[in-house]
């Protein structure tokens, strides 16, 4: 069936100027519509006139575009590509053919210790996907899940909007690390070191931060702290050239070890462990793609 109707609506104006920059003939143009030269050429008489412009002109056998249709062909066409693969040609989504990328925002952590395992995961139920990690601020993730720019968010972020969905995942808990020949923290942390050792501290990972500060300050003392970094996976050397202490996602004890010679003691505090979750807005979420992303992340993820 045709996608031209001889209403002439704002549709069939993208489609004349397409056939006809396409094939530079009336003809053929009308051919590929599928109406005839006499309705074509009256479509193109209007279109001048609402452009005030002849769009195209008579060259010996062919028409010509001129500089104003010539501006419009290529966001016509881009238009037209994403209107008929998008939506006249939809089907359903198969994961064993889609080749869709799916983009998820994660926290440097995240990147590190839960990518690797939603990857490994989307390889056998969608072997020709693409998985697009994505750090963004916090602040900015909501407006991201809504407009599409990314499909989903995993990791702690209390902070969304209500318009966002959840779901459980498993649970981070915290350890503190320090070079493996500390001259004074021994197999244990006690409450006298965690308050009195500098400290290493990065701001990727906030909640034992917020945690850490509230207890100390309960106990009317504050945090020491040597130094302070972005970078998650710098604290590994920087904690294997000092005295300091640091305290990291407890996933991550084993790359720091293969990083440099740092070893992991508990911390003497009985904090809660963060809520892990995944996160996508409610326009998605009868989505098929996004119902099949949430459910790979979830079988790779939960406990």
């Amino acid at each position: 069936m045709s996608e031209f109707h001889a209403g002439l609506g704002q549709m069939d104006f993208l489609l004349v100027i397409d056939a006809l920059f396409k094939h530079r003939n009336v003809s053929r143009a009308a051919q590929e519509l599928g109406v005839s030269q006499s309705a074509l050429s009256h479509s193109l008489n209007k279109l001048r006139a609402r452009f005030h412009d002849p769009l195209f002109v008579r060259a010996g056998a062919q028409m010509v575009p001129t500089p104003l249709a010539e501006k419009f062909a290529d966001p016509i066409a881009r238009s037209l590509a994403i209107i008929r693969n998008d939506i006249f040609n939809a089907i359903a989504f198969d994961p064993a053919t889609t080749t869709r990328t799916f983009t998820v925002c994660v926290s440097e952590v995240g990147a590190i210790a839960m990518v690797p395992r939603i990857l490994a995961r989307l390889r056998q139920a969608a072997p020709h996907a693409r998985l697009a990690p994505r750090s963004l601020p916090p602040e900015q993730i909501s407006d991201a899940l809504e407009s599409g720019a990314a499909d989903l968010a995993v990791g702690y972020y209390p902070m969304l909007k209500a318009s966002t969905y959840q779901q459980a995942l498993c649970q981070r808990t915290y350890v503190g690390i320090v070079r493996n020949d500390h001259p004074e923290v021994g197999a244990t942390l006690t409450l006298e070191q965690l308050y009195h050792i500098p400290m290493i501290r990065t701001t990727s990972v906030h909640a034992i931060n917020t945690l850490l500060d509230a207890h100390m300050a309960e106990q009317g003392i504050k945090p020491v702290i040597a130094l302070e970094t972005s970078y998650v996976m710098a604290l590994a050397f920087l904690t294997a050239d000092s005295d300091w202490l640091s305290l990291i996602p407890e996933e991550l004890v084993a790359t720091m070890q293969a990083l440099a010679p740092v070893r992991p003691v508990a911390i003497p505090l009985a904090l809660p462990p963060i809520a892990i979750k995944h996160y996508w807005h409610q326009r998605y979420k009868d989505d098929e793609a996004n119902r099949f992303l949430r459910q790979t992340v979830y079988e790779a993820l939960v406990e």
